[in-house]
């Protein structure tokens, strides 16, 4: 005879199977928008984050920063978003040592286009679904979830990778 499962333990079975199977459509949208988009995961994730900053405008070492690229790296990657027509680089307006990064109205127009509608519908199917009480509750699961996934991708940037068979 099984001992019967409890609530919460059942209810926690199920979070993470409805977290895997988010994980999972997440990742096969992303594929599907590098696809429409002509690009690589590296280059999609750099131009959202240049479209996500203010003036939709950041800088190699940011980019290197956030994504875990060298120098050489965003140097490559920058150089095929910008064969692309995504991206533009110029010198900073004040230090001309630096580089600014900045998307270009075809990007920002491309990505408009496929994934505005898809955050309209996905803010309306929510916002009828659950009253302002669960909204707070599953915005401060995704708020918590998001600091644990960074915490964790630290982590790994620490590990060296394994050694090829």
């Amino acid at each position: 005879m099984c001992p019967t499962t409890s609530e919460p333990t059942r209810i926690s079975a199920e979070l993470e199977k409805a977290l895997e199977s988010y994980h999972g459509t997440v990742e096969d949208l992303i594929r599907e928008l590098v696809r429409v988009l002509g690009l690589n995961e590296t280059d999609r994730r750099a131009l959202e984050i240049v479209l996500l900053e203010p003036e939709r405008t950041t800088t190699p070492g940011l980019l290197a920063e956030r994504l875990g690229l060298t120098a050489a790296g965003v140097t490559i990657m920058l150089n095929r978003l910008e064969k692309q027509g995504y991206i533009t680089r110029s010198l900073h307006p004040t230090d001309r040592r630096r580089v600014v990064v900045t998307a270009t109205e075809l990007a920002t127009r491309r990505v408009r286009e496929l994934v505005v509608p898809m955050i309209v519908e996905r803010y309306r199917m929510l916002l009828r679904r659950y009253d302002s009480a669960e909204r707070a509750t599953i915005t401060d699961f995704l708020t918590r979830a998001a600091e644990l996934q960074r915490v964790h991708r630290q982590r790994l940037r620490q590990v060296q990778p394994y050694p090829r068979p």
